[in-house]
């Protein structure tokens, strides 16, 4: 089943521009290739299952993939789902990133066994209409026929259980055959395999979620982006996979071909450093936030001699040692001493009350021979009010030119996870300081001399 006798007039144009210009731009800083890889992640994993019926929100999905926390009354099964579906995914992504590698019958019946994780019952009918349970058994192809009704009463059947194994050995070594030796361009090759590993139908459950992983295996195979058929659409998905069912595969050629201009524009965005949020993101953000709270059992209080004590002895005090071992660690091979100044502990403890503390961190005579050595001066101040602390941190002398400042509330010092975003802000702007010091290599000099071509990055405005 090929599309190589597709009539097209300037087959995929739009495609293979964005995709130069998506190679022209590898590789990626590394802050914006993570960027971008989170929000193909969770788009990728949150659309895939929610196609299926999973009912986690995307700001559960978030919580579950990027802080491994759980929010909502859900099923176990759906959460542990979402999070197999993203193991799989890490999977494909690893065997598309060896090129010398080819997609075998074992690899996919891996990815199911991955999505499905292990045995489980699920509601069927027999043969006479009778309401029946099934067990699914991963990995394995199935054994009695998995046919569907469609909307008009019809039987829609899928390859015989007797046929599906020849089928598949089939279908994956023209895979292979075209992976070796391409006669079409690389969407009408993942478009095929979605089809036609759909139409066999080879497993009891988790077709669609294995269809979409392959899928995309050739994609990426071939330096593309990932597709991610957004849930919102599943009605238009579904009409280009029953239109393919028809005799028009050019029309489900046509819908992936759409997702796929989508991810590029995508990621095209990320690599300039654009942002790549969407009209809709400010509803998943406000889900992520609501999420994060739901099932919150933090309260917010007033400040109390006893709070403040323990929050300084046992949150805050700790934060800024540890800060303090990071910078020594990242810039004492760079620097000739690197000076710092704790709080001093028995003031803590022998304090009526818990208002301000000062961390200050003094990087001295940079060891480097290609400038001048010179110093970089960091400061950190913490102060509580009545319910709520603040960090503000600068660089140089106070007065500061400008500082950054974040909060946290009563009675609850910074999360793990909180800490170190915190923590790697403040050392990104130590380190943005110390480069702004050091010379412009020649290389660059030459790309700065041309406006139209130089990026400048937020940061470095700041």
């Amino acid at each position: 089943m090929s599309f190589a006798d597709m009539k097209r007039e300037k087959p995929f144009a739009t495609i293979n521009k964005l995709k130069a210009a998506w190679d022209r731009a590898q590789p990626l800083a590394a802050l914006r290739h993570e960027r971008l890889w989170q929000k193909f992640r969770l788009e990728w994993n949150y659309n895939s299952n929610h196609l299926e019926g999973n009912t986690l929100t995307y700001g559960e999905t978030f919580l579950l993939l990027v802080h491994g926390k759980t929010s909502g009354s859900h099923d176990i099964r759906e959460f542990e789902e979402m999070k197999a579906h993203d193991v799989a995914v890490d999977f494909v992504m690893s065997m598309a990133a060896d090129k010398a590698r080819r997609l075998t019958e074992a690899d996919v019946r891996d990815l199911n066994r991955l999505l499905l994780k292990e045995p489980f019952y699920k509601p069927a009918v027999t043969p006479d209409g009778q309401p029946t349970r099934k067990r699914i058994i991963p990995g394995e192809y199935k054994s009695i026929p998995n046919n569907v009704l469609t909307a008009t009463g019809e039987l829609f059947q899928f390859t015989d259980p007797r046929d599906t194994p020849p089928a598949m050995a089939e279908l994956m070594a023209w895979l292979a055959r075209e992976l070796k030796k391409p006669s079409q361009h690389p969407l009408e090759t993942a478009a095929a395999l979605h089809y036609r590993f759909v139409r066999i139908h080879p497993f009891d459950d988790g077709n669609g979620r294995t269809a979409r992983l392959i899928m995309n295996y050739v994609l990426q195979r071939e330096g593309y982006p990932p597709i991610v058929i957004k849930s919102a659409d599943k009605s238009g998905y579904l009409a280009a996979l029953q239109q393919a069912d028809a005799g028009n595969l050019a029309a489900f050629v046509t819908y992936l071909e759409r997702s796929l201009e989508w991810s590029l524009g995508l990621a095209l965005k990320a690599a300039v450093g654009e942002g790549i949020e969407e009209p809709e993101d400010v509803d998943k953000e406000i889900a992520i936030f609501a999420s994060r709270r739901k099932d919150s059992t933090r309260k917010v209080v007033r400040r109390s001699r006893e709070l403040a004590r323990a929050l300084w002895t046992e949150s805050l005090l700790p934060l800024m040692k540890n800060f303090a071992k990071r910078v020594e660690t990242n810039f004492r091979p760079l620097f000739e001493t690197v000076d710092v100044k704790l709080p001093n502990e028995a003031r803590i403890e022998s304090a009526t009350d818990y208002t301000v503390m000062n961390l200050r961190i003094m990087l001295r005579g940079y060891r480097g021979m290609e400038c001048e050595p010179f110093d970089v001066r960091w400061n950190l101040q913490i102060r509580l009010s009545d319910y709520s602390y603040t960090y503000t941190s600068w660089l140089g002398d106070w007065p500061p030119e400008q500082e950054v400042s974040s909060t946290g509330v009563f009675p609850n010092g910074p999360t793990a996870d909180e800490e170190r975003e915190i923590t790697s802000e403040w050392l990104r702007d130590i380190w943005a300081k110390v480069r702004s010091r050091l010379p412009t290599p020649p290389s660059q000099k030459k790309t700065a001399a041309k406006p139209a071509k130089r990026a400048v990055s937020k940061r470095a405005r700041r």
